[in-house]
């Protein structure tokens, strides 16, 4: 797992959501497996399902989103299979984090993922947050949070630094 895997785990496990990581899926007979999802959560309060898968690479666009539609396509397949919770009628909500571009192109928010064979959910609208927003929302959340009175838990080692450095680093 990278870093940015572990900070994703790590910020939704702190909103609430129960969290798995680097899920393999699709068990061939030969061995191996079909596919791995970077992090998948649920947040029984809300029901919410989410599959994020992340990236550092240095695609150009249309070879990054032909990789994440491969990934998400494949993984809507095997959910059931993965997580056989006794009602899962709640839709996935499917986020690509990508590029470490600080003026990334504000067009490339979302795009419609069109649902394979067999699938219950039919076509999924899949998120696109670029990393530099990614810690803007981490950064604004945390940012007014006293390390000194109300830690991040030490099982966060990676949002708790991030809460030391928005706090002391915060514009005065």
């Amino acid at each position: 797992m990278n870093f940015l895997e572990q900070l994703v785990s790590e910020w939704y496990e702190y909103q609430g959501y129960f969290i798995r990581r680097n899920v393999k899926f699709g068990r061939r007979a030969r061995g191996g497996y079909v596919g791995e999802m970077d992090i998948v959560g649920y947040k029984p309060e809300t029901r919410d399902f989410i599959h994020i898968e992340a990236s550092t690479d240095a695609l150009n666009w249309l070879k990054r989103k032909e990789k994440f539609e491969r990934k998400f396509t494949n993984a809507r397949k095997y959910y059931t299979e993965v997580f056989p919770f006794k009602e899962m009628d709640m839709k996935p909500k499917q986020i690509a984090l990508v590029g470490f571009n600080l003026n990334p192109n504000p067009e490339i928010t979302s795009w419609e993922s069109l649902a394979p064979n067999g699938s219950p959910w039919g076509d999924i609208k899949v998120e696109v947050i670029h990393i530099p927003k990614f810690f803007e929302q981490i950064n604004a959340e945390l940012k007014n949070k006293n390390p000194q009175n109300d830690a991040i838990p030490e099982t966060y080692p990676l949002l708790r630094a991030i809460q030391y450095s928005a706090f002391y680093n915060k514009e005065k």
